[in-house]
């Protein structure tokens, strides 16, 4: 498995071990948001900045789809093989990764589903919120929400990519929400400095208008600002004591869908390669391209 967009969404979006070595903190604009990243710093060097394709998976991919899952989540956290099979036959212009333009490697993927505003009301375990089972239709126009099932990568550039392009197609779309779930890491050492609190109180906590939980302050930063829910056994994640929360973002720029639905898609592809581009620094690409992830800046 894994976490948005579409988040989403998405449980733990994307992890990296990191050392607590000197970092260089930069901030990334997108067309929708500002995003926070901290990449390892880098000895300063001239390096051409990686170039990412974003399209639909197919299941060819899959393998490599099972390569990336062992390389961000434990055993238990990884989708299967046949959880991929099920979402790109289920939802195949929902089902997108990022592929490295010169090597053909995939270094990040996304999988969303249509939704309703209704099924958050009173919402079930990640498993149940992933489920393809049919209940909403697979027409890309008939629903306003959409649910992210998993984001996972290992290329900060790359992630951001798949992300822009993800928006620019919900607007195409006509959809006007998008609803995740995500892990709460800063939670058990939280509950360890004030044990008794309240969990639901810990999710809706802000400090100078921002989560207090780091990956709150993440999914904060790409539009995800609203806690909907907050969930008990939701996904086995041992630092958020299996909690979890679910974050709705309203999809910006709802006036253009009429312009959009009429853009092909190859155009909204080349405008969201423009995103890495010019959000990531020159000397920080070395970074990118070792493997970083987009991480939430640490508490």
């Amino acid at each position: 498995m894994t976490s948005s967009l579409l988040a989403p969404a998405i449980v733990p979006a994307m992890q990296v071990p990191h050392t607590r070595d000197q970092h260089r903190k930069f901030r990334a604009i997108n067309p929708f948001n500002t995003i926070e990243f901290r990449c390892p710093m880098t000895a300063k060097q001239t390096i051409k900045k990686r170039r990412y394709i974003t399209r639909n998976l197919r299941i060819g991919d899959i393998p490599a789809l099972l390569d990336l899952e062992r390389k961000q989540w434990t055993q238990e956290q990884q989708a299967t093989a046949e959880d991929f099979r099920s979402r790109i036959a289920a939802h195949p212009d929902l089902s997108g990764g990022a592929f490295c333009a010169e090597t053909g490697e995939l270094l990040a993927s996304l999988f969303g589903k249509p939704t309703t505003e209704a099924e958050w009301v009173n919402p079930g375990d990640w498993q149940k919120s992933a489920a393809l089972d049919g209940r909403v239709t697979k027409d890309k126009y008939a629903s306003r929400c959409l649910f992210g099932i998993s984001l996972t990568s290992v290329d900060a550039g790359a992630a951001l990519q798949l992300i822009a392009f993800n928006y620019l197609y919900a607007v195409k779309c006509g959809n006007r929400e998008v609803f995740l779930g995500s892990p709460m890491p800063g939670l058990k050492r939280y509950l360890q400095r004030k044990p008794g609190a309240s969990v639901e109180a810990y999710a809706r906590a802000a400090r100078a208008g921002l989560p207090v939980d780091p990956q709150l302050r993440y999914y904060h930063g790409k539009g995800f600002c609203e806690v909907v829910a907050v969930r008990e056994n939701y996904f086995p994640h041992e630092a958020s004591c299996d909690y979890g929360a679910i974050l709705k973002s309203k999809v910006p720029y709802p006036w253009l869908t009429p312009l959009f639905r009429w853009m092909p898609v190859s155009v909204l592809r080349s405008l969201a390669a423009l995103a890495p581009r010019y959000a990531i620094p020159e000397d920080d690409a070395a970074s990118a391209q070792a493997g970083s992830a987009v991480e939430p800046k640490a508490a």
